[in-house]
């Protein structure tokens, strides 16, 4: 009777085993998972080429200090379909110049877009503001954006961040945040 009750089962008949092994298996099963999906919704926030765009940071403050000084401010309004935009410029520049629209999303750099505007009227000014129209892609769904104006010659750029819950007009003026202390300080 003795031996009868001493004699065990099978390792892999017994239930800790697997309760043990259980563990790890999922935690193998989530990293493949973990990998998927990374892999299927990646992200370019990292620039192949840190040093070039580093070099070129003195050129993108002077288009903004060229802006300052034109005082060129722009308005974009957004059409509901996010699909076109109707764009308003202002300020001391030539409007005879190719003027571009950037709509760049924050993490997807396959989302971003460039749009030439064209002009309403040509060389004509209401208000002493210029108006242009833009046709684009529909924007896929995000929290904002980074909508820029821009002359196709490099000068000049106007830009900001637009938070598209709070709605379809974008306020875009010179960076005078950045170039403010700047100029208090030359003085």
């Amino acid at each position: 009777m003795v031996k009868e009750q001493q004699k065990s089962k099978v390792w892999y008949k017994e239930p800790w085993p697997w309760i043990l092994m259980s563990g790890p298996a999922i935690v193998v099963v989530a990293a493949f998972i973990t990998l998927y999906i990374a892999r299927s919704n990646s992200v370019d926030l990292v620039s192949d080429d840190y040093y070039k765009d580093g070099k070129h940071i003195d050129i993108q403050l002077h288009r903004d200090e060229e802006a300052y000084k034109r005082n060129i401010h722009a308005q974009v309004l957004v059409s509901p379909g996010f699909d076109s935009a109707k764009v308003f410029v202002s300020g001391d520049f030539d409007p005879k110049q190719p003027l571009n629209l950037l709509l760049m999303h924050p993490a997807r750099k396959a989302e971003d877009q460039t749009v030439k505007l064209q002009p309403v009227q040509e060389g004509v000014a209401s208000g002493g503001k210029y108006e242009y129209n833009a046709v684009f892609k529909p924007l896929p769904q995000t929290h904002h954006w980074y909508v820029r104006v821009e002359d196709a010659g490099g000068i000049w750029r106007v830009e900001d961040k637009w938070l598209v819950s709070q709605g379809n007009a974008i306020s875009l003026k010179p960076m005078d945040k950045l170039l403010a202390p700047a100029a208090s300080s030359s003085n």
